[in-house]
């Protein structure tokens, strides 16, 4: 299996046009499985703006499709890092996969609730159909406690409809009136809204403060390079205070690759992430994506939330880089 997979990874392995790397930069290899602008940008920033390489680093991307499927390429050594959704991360911990965060990525929730065309407020929901792609998912999550935020309650004001499938399926159903709303990601919300499908509201603005994309790696490496974990982070960060800082630059750089559609929704899609995205992640960040996961008693035999993540080492690397 390990052999088959460093085959797979070596014929994804994408070469960065970015800034030349020292002929002493240590090498490394991180995994991410959505390969979409607002997935990898981070990763783009750091390595075609020159940041990874200023701490010494040689940063290879690899798309992997599935998050099971990059823990295990992690914990073969095959992969240094991997981006995955923040309730994978921690449900695969407490399984005993001996990974751990390593700091957050996407501390927002990136979920827009569209609903059917004529369902234009809340209060059109009453009574009415929400779908999601199955139970116990984070788009069920979402769904749920967004709208409980704004005052509606599942079961008594609307109901949750299981395995109506993913984006394109949830879309026809909307379309045929089967469902009326479901949750959608912003690349998604962009493409429905030109058909006319209705916002209804951003559930990450209403359910802050949530891990919904982190950044793990191999206790194995947490240990043994700690110096070096911490220098990957302090890359991130400086990446993002950079993305943060000259948003047209950065946009007008991905759209002269011309691998992630037409310059207008790249533009949209750095100029509505650049200001989301950070390295640093608590104790409380860590407890609500437990509570998303349902995992409560089992994080707490585990030993809490300070279990989940190497505090000490982002704690370093966002020192260092202010």
């Amino acid at each position: 299996m390990r052999k088959l997979l460093v085959i797979v990874f070596a014929s994804f392995v994408i070469a960065s046009p970015g800034t030349a790397q020292p002929a002493s930069a240590k090498p490394v290899t991180f995994a991410y499985q959505t390969p979409t602008l607002n997935g990898t940008l981070p990763l783009i920033v750091g390595i075609d703006f020159g940041f990874f390489a200023a701490e010494g680093l040689e940063v290879k991307t690899v798309f992997i499709r599935g998050g099971p499927t990059a823990i295990a390429a992690l914990v073969g050594g095959d992969v240094d890092y991997t981006v995955v959704a923040g309730v994978p991360a921690v449900r695969a911990i407490v399984q005993g996969a001996p990974v751990t965060i390593v700091s957050g990525m996407q501390p927002y929730m990136d979920y827009t609730l569209i609903g059917a065309k004529g369902i234009t407020q809340l209060n059109d929901l009453k009574g009415k159909i929400v779908g999601v792609t199955g139970a116990g998912g984070i788009a069920e999550y979402a769904a749920v406690e967004g709208l409980a935020k704004k005052g509606l309650v599942r079961d008594r004001d609307y109901k949750i409809l299981y395995g109506v499938g993913n984006s394109p399926a949830r879309a026809q159903s909307l379309e045929a009136g089967r469902i009326h709303a479901s949750p959608f990601s912003f690349l998604e919300r962009l493409e429905l809204e030109q058909k006319g499908f209705p916002v209804l509201f951003e559930i990450g603005k209403v359910l802050p403060g949530f891990p919904f994309v982190v950044i793990i790696s191999s206790k194995r490496k947490v240990e043994a390079d700690p110096e070096g974990v911490t220098a990957l982070l302090r890359g991130m960060k400086r990446g993002l205070d950079f993305l943060r800082s000259d948003k047209e630059k950065v946009a007008a750089a991905i759209i002269k690759k011309n691998q992630f559609g037409d310059p207008a929704t790249v533009r949209k899609t750095v100029y509505q992430f650049s200001d989301l995205y950070s390295i640093s992640i608590t104790k409380e960040d860590i407890d609500a994506v437990i509570a998303a996961a349902r995992i409560e008693a089992e994080a707490k035999k585990f030993g809490g939330a300070e279990k989940f993540f190497a505090g000490a080492i982002l704690a370093k690397a966002l020192g260092q880089s202010r």
